[in-house]
């Protein structure tokens, strides 16, 4: 019985050793470069992007989207076209209420769905989440990559469930917050939170972003995580329907 577990084990090893092998030489083959540099280029290559797939989930403490506290945000999954367009369903919260709203961004002029009639409506100037801000060359991500991150470390390399097998680089650090304060309609920020970033080898794509706001008036923290995918995808944008 004995030598029958033995042999049992040693052909399971057997069967896992090419798979594990695999994975550790493709992690070996990724360069390590200093956090500072990746964080560098992540940056360019996302102001390089024609468009990308987002979706950003926020979980924990509720964060709201009016000054009432009565809607907070869930959720909003959708596209940036560069430079300065978006659109992107909104998934809200409010008594009572699960709903979605539409939301399309075309430089400064923004249109939502009414919640009650569905019928779209232009929003007035510099009103309500908008999602092309925050992808922005100029003071989007972009930008909070480039002088935001503080005490930026190198993890080492991860997988996210979603895509297994796909090495990443995982980086760990800090983020300033009054930049994503302002370009989150004042869900996120204004003091430090602490972020991660899983990064595509060789390309310095960013494929998630997390950032963990603690606020001292909160029972627990908001917890922000950004997935991107389908980069420089073909992709237009237009104003709603009449």
């Amino acid at each position: 019985m004995a030598r029958f577990v033995e042999n049992l084990w040693r052909m399971c090893v057997l069967l896992l050793l090419p798979g594990v092998l695999l994975n550790a030489c493709e992690r070996a083959s990724h360069e390590v470069l200093p956090p500072e540099e990746i964080v560098t280029r992540v940056a360019d290559r996302m102001r390089e992007l024609r468009g990308f797939h987002f979706l950003i989930e926020r979980s924990g403490a509720p964060t709201f989207l009016n000054p009432e506290q009565a809607i907070a945000f869930r959720r909003a999954e959708g596209d940036f076209e560069a430079p300065d367009k978006a659109q992107a369903t909104v998934r809200i919260i409010g008594p009572g209420l699960v709903a979605e709203v539409e939301i399309i961004s075309i430089g400064e002029i923004q249109w939502e769905t009414n919640l009650l009639t569905g019928a779209w409506q232009e929003l007035p100037p510099n009103w309500g989440f908008n999602p092309a801000l925050l992808f922005d060359k100029a003071i989007g991500i972009q930008a909070i990559l480039d002088s935001d991150l503080q005490a930026i470390t190198l993890a080492g390399f991860d997988e996210l469930e979603e895509l297994p097998g796909l090495a990443l680089y995982r980086l760990e650090g800090e983020v300033l917050g009054e930049k994503l304060h302002d370009l989150s309609f004042g869900m996120m920020g204004p003091d430090s939170m602490t972020v991660q970033l899983w990064v595509k080898p060789e390309t310095f794509e960013l494929y998630r972003m997390q950032i963990t706001d603690s606020r001292p008036d909160a029972d627990e923290p908001s917890v922000w995580q950004m997935d991107f995918w389908d980069f420089d995808q073909p992709l237009e944008i237009f104003p709603p329907a009449p």
